[in-house]
């Protein structure tokens, strides 16, 4: 997707429901993290790659690297999700979101 409709944010003004765009990916962003520690406070959230089927084409990510698994009994470790990413960042790591439409 190419789009000039982006604002940059740093991690820590980043929000639910942003969508982020690194890899080729448009990542919803679903729920956040954020631990402090001496060097500065780390961010994490999780989201939903909105176009999965674009980047199982293109094969820019690895496929297992958008996987969670869970234990099912009977069964043993079994993916739940093969369509989240986690956009991780300190203060000033910069992000390109998209502008609500």
């Amino acid at each position: 997707m190419t789009t000039t409709d982006v604002t940059v944010k740093n991690s820590s003004e980043l929000a639910q429901g942003d969508i982020v765009l690194t890899h080729g990916m448009r990542i919803r962003l679903d729920f956040g993290a954020a631990h402090t520690r001496p060097s500065g406070t780390f961010y994490a959230w999780t989201g939903t790659v909105l176009n999965l089927d674009d980047i199982r084409e293109q094969g820019i990510v690895p496929m297992p690297c958008l996987r969670t698994q869970r234990w099912q009994d009977g069964k043993g470790w079994i993916a739940d999700r093969e369509d989240v990413y986690v956009v991780e960042g300190i203060d000033y790591r910069n992000w390109l979101v998209e502008n609500p439409s």
